[in-house]
């Protein structure tokens, strides 16, 4: 189908696959040495299918396959001539992120540059259908007890999500201290998190890997923060307890004003989805999509975080 030109230019997909273009271009497709067909469709036409479906908010592939049917613009900018089955799709998305998703998001947080030497460390509740079977009931501060899964991440000053993992809503926030390996080739001085991530393991974890870890005072089972007796967890109530760490301490609402751009504008919070893989499947190309929204903002000079409607 021929297409105005003015169409696919004021197409805001356009600048978001250009982005996509320009940091795949150091990753060339493996030649498979082995015999048989070649691929049909590029690594690089399926990550735009999957970009494509987080900014549309489709839920699965079904429904992917039948709205690229129906969306010749989308097809014209993607670049293809046939639109991939839900089958293809489905294979094609366990392939890119087994192999090249990480590598193509440590390439954009270094493209963007995050601003990383005050960096916050927070969770937020997804909600799942209740008869998803791996779906777990928990707690959260925005919406009470729950069933569901929860997103924890490490972000910077700038609301770049640096590090993160999916767990079910019953894991408590102090129990992931593997997301402080991922971000130790960063240069972060200090994480900010609220009384969750007050323990005495993540503390420990965070000296060794060079990092400072303050948190909101969480007295737990003691009846009193005297009888706090872990050096780590004293030397944090000191800090926090005076004039620079809770001015340090305010920044942490950049967290929560995150989470709340996902929700909004990228729809992060998906009931329909089934199984804890699927749910991080549309997690993963959320964040994605969201990277590569920062990455177009870089390139237009814009400054802003809010919404586009509200800049």
């Amino acid at each position: 189908m021929i297409l105005a030109l003015n169409i696919t230019k004021e197409n805001p997909l356009l600048q978001l696959f250009s982005r996509i273009d320009h940091l795949l271009e150091q990753f060339q497709e493996e030649v498979s040495p082995r015999r048989g067909r070649p691929k049909l469709y590029s690594d690089v036409q399926i990550l735009k299918c999957f970009v494509y479906q987080a900014f549309q908010r489709i839920h699965g592939f079904r429904e992917l396959e039948w709205r690229l049917q129906h969306d010749p613009i989308a097809q014209a900018l993607i670049g293809l001539t046939s639109v991939p089955d839900y089958s293809t799709l489905c294979i094609r998305a366990q392939e890119l992120e087994d192999t090249l998703y990480e590598d193509i998001y440590q390439v954009a947080l270094i493209v963007l540059q995050p601003k990383t030497r005050i960096c916050f460390w927070d969770s937020t509740s997804l909600r799942a259908s209740r008869f998803d079977s791996e779906a777990r009931k928990g707690k959260g501060t925005r919406l009470g007890w729950y069933i569901g899964y929860k997103l924890h991440a490490i972000i910077s000053e700038d609301r770049i999500p640096l590090a993160w993992d999916l767990t079910t809503a019953n894991v408590y926030d102090n129990q992931l201290p593997h997301l402080l390996k991922k971000v130790v080739q960063l240069d972060i001085f200090m994480i900010l998190a609220d009384g969750a991530y007050d323990d005495k393991r993540l503390f420990q974890a965070a000296n060794e890997t060079g990092v400072h870890l303050a948190t909101e005072v969480n007295p737990r089972r003691a009846k009193s923060l005297e009888n706090i007796k872990d050096p780590y967890r004293q030397q944090n109530i000191r800090y926090v307890k005076t004039g620079l760490g809770k001015r340090m301490l305010r920044k942490r609402s950049a967290a929560e004003r995150f989470f709340s751009t996902l929700e909004v504008q990228y729809h992060l919070e998906n009931p329909r989805l089934f199984g804890q893989k699927r749910y991080r499947r549309h997690v993963m190309w959320v964040l994605f999509a969201y990277l590569c929204d920062r990455l177009v903002d870089k390139s237009t000079g814009t400054t802003s975080a809010k919404a586009p409607w509200n800049r």
